[in-house]
């Protein structure tokens, strides 16, 4: 028999039973209404059922109501943000379903302190950048950095130029958790002035020699099938991503629904470059 407290059944069972019952109802509320299901929906939907979860079983997990994860499935509300983070939690979505409550609380898949480039690189613990023309410039040298700015900022003053090394040279120095995975043409090394050249290459077997860096070169006359500005690919440290592309005017931020496409343009160029041992190798000999 099951045991009773103020008239109250307690069987487990008998309360499951009520709850998938009233989950039932509200599945026909939530059609009669015509909840529009949000990029939230789709994807607390698609990763419960990944995980193998009812929805009860879900809530139970989350600490949240049975009927509040089926509204927040139909599409009629969204959660509060502490309840979008038990939701991703309980399923071990590693942010991915923070990010599209975000997205469709805001229009951004990205929290608002990471939709500049400083803070992505504050909060972000892998970086994965592809330049198809010039060393990426975390990894460059003082002389290398120079020569770049100079060309790009034909009328700068020296004392300007000087803040510009600065700030890029000392960039990953001061990101001391940051690990960092480079693809670039050998001909972003070899094409500069041998003496430039020099003090490049030294500074980029300093980084690798302390293990965040990992170069790997594309080879002469293997094409980097990327667009022609540099694609940074920043794993957060909440698990999400942020996609940076570099321009001449400034960074942009893409949206989360580019990812995919953009990252795996980097798939791509990491495909065509060199293991990591073979791109040192490279490198010595180029000195």
């Amino acid at each position: 028999m099951p045991s009773r407290v103020g008239g109250r059944c307690r069987d487990s069972t008998a309360f499951s039973r009520i709850m998938e019952f009233a989950v039932r109802i509200w599945n026909r509320v939530g059609t009669v209404w015509g909840m529009a299901p949000t990029l939230f929906s789709d994807a607390l939907t698609k990763f419960r059922e990944l995980a193998g979860f009812t929805q009860l079983q879900l809530a139970n997990r989350s600490g949240t109501a049975p009927s509040s994860v089926n509204r927040w499935e139909k599409g009629g509300s969204l959660p509060k943000r502490d309840n979008a983070e038990r939701l991703d939690a309980a399923l071990d979505a590693n942010g991915e379903l923070l990010a599209a409550w975000r997205r469709s609380a805001t229009g951004s898949g990205l929290p608002e302190w990471a939709r500049d480039l400083d803070a992505i690189e504050r909060g972000a613990r892998q970086l994965s950048i592809a330049a198809p023309s010039l060393v990426p410039g975390y990894l460059q040298c003082e002389a290398y950095a120079r020569a770049v700015f100079r060309a790009g900022h034909p009328l700068a003053s020296t004392e300007e130029l000087d803040r510009l090394v600065e700030l890029r040279c000392g960039r990953l120095v001061e990101l001391e958790d940051l690990q960092v995975t480079a693809v670039f043409p050998v001909s972003a090394v070899s094409g500069v002035p041998q003496s430039v050249r020099r003090r490049q290459i030294d500074h980029l077997l300093e980084w690798a020699a302390t293990e965040r860096v990992a170069v790997h070169l594309v080879p002469d006359g293997t094409a980097l099938m990327v667009p022609t500005s540099p694609l940074m690919v920043f794993k957060l440290r909440s698990g999400e991503l942020a996609v940076v592309s570099g321009h001449a005017d400034g960074n942009v931020v893409h949206e989360a629904d580019t990812h995919d496409r953009i990252t795996s343009w980097f798939t791509s160029a990491l495909a065509a470059s060199l293991p990591v041992t073979l791109s040192l190798e490279v490198l010595g000999n180029l000195s």
